[in-house]
């Protein structure tokens, strides 16, 4: 059985999640549901019927939630941040070859120069989009304000690669903006409205789950699925509640950073809980 504490823990934080983390979670519900009741154990009937509430309402959510996160802007956003880590990586080096060579004292300067600017603006390919745009629009900034910079680009015959990474960022950050914007005029209200209706429905569920688990002659029957279901709320306290890593990342998408967290919208302020049945 799931306790009084743990139940309410769980709805308030799950309510004070983004869209992604509020999804998951019920989703991760629903599959175990699914995977304990089937044609030859069929759900008794107050939970099948609650069940299918429950179902209703979370895809809906579901389906909302990828429509108002998905973009048309993310591929070109990864193509240009392709790119930018592309020209990154051969000032970079073109940069190193030349502060290495001492055989051209005045181009080994040069190479140490542009070398030492792109160590002091951290440039990194591993970096978020948000920082890494504002990091190599710092940089660039710093070279095109100082000929002495602009001339040391020119004399490692690094001019093609400092443009082009020049324009891959302004990309990056144009289209960036765009989908922020795009995000940030969707219907918000929807989505909240969705989220809440989940929550409802999931809370009736398993009250009626640990009513009938709660039962001396179902409580067999019902102990897998409900330790299934503490397993899930105990990982969720354990890696997300606690501030451990949330939802998977999308592994061909870098994090975008703050000010860009997929659609998420406030959430609801949370209601006060029915009292199930308390296990021992």
């Amino acid at each position: 059985m799931i306790t009084n504490k743990t139940i309410a823990r769980t709805y308030y934080e799950i309510d004070h999640k983004g869209n992604s983390y509020h999804v998951n979670f019920y989703l991760r519900v629903l599959s175990r549901y699914d995977s304990e009741f089937d044609e030859d154990n069929p759900a008794p009937v107050k939970i099948g019927t609650q069940l299918t509430c429950f179902r209703t309402a979370i895809t809906a959510e579901d389906e909302f939630f990828k429509r108002i996160d998905k973009s048309d802007l993310t591929p070109q956003i990864q193509e240009a941040d392709a790119r930018r880590d592309t020209n990154t990586s051969s000032l970079r080096a073109m940069a190193q070859a030349f502060a290495m060579n001492p055989g051209d004292p005045q181009k080994q300067s040069a190479g140490q120069t542009v070398l030492d600017l792109m160590k002091h603006y951290q440039l990194s390919n591993e970096d978020n989009y948000e920082n890494q745009g504002s990091k190599t629009l710092q940089f660039c900034q710093a070279i095109d304000g100082n000929s002495q910079y602009t001339q040391a680009i020119a004399l490692i015959g690094a001019t093609v690669f400092y443009e082009s990474l020049k324009q891959a960022n302004e990309d990056c950050r144009r289209l960036i903006d765009q989908r922020n914007a795009e995000r940030a005029a969707a219907p918000q209200q929807r989505m909240v409205d969705l989220r809440k209706q989940t929550d409802l429905e999931y809370r009736d569920l398993i009250w009626i789950t640990n009513c009938l688990a709660g039962a001396d002659s179902d409580e067999a029957r019902f102990s897998v699925l409900v330790g299934r279901l503490n397993e899930d709320i105990n990982y969720y306290e354990k890696t997300i509640f606690a501030g451990g890593k949330g939802d998977e990342e999308d592994p061909d998408e870098k994090p975008d950073g703050g000010g860009d967290d997929g659609g998420d919208t406030p959430a609801p302020t949370p209601e006060p809980e029915p009292t199930p049945v308390t296990p021992e």
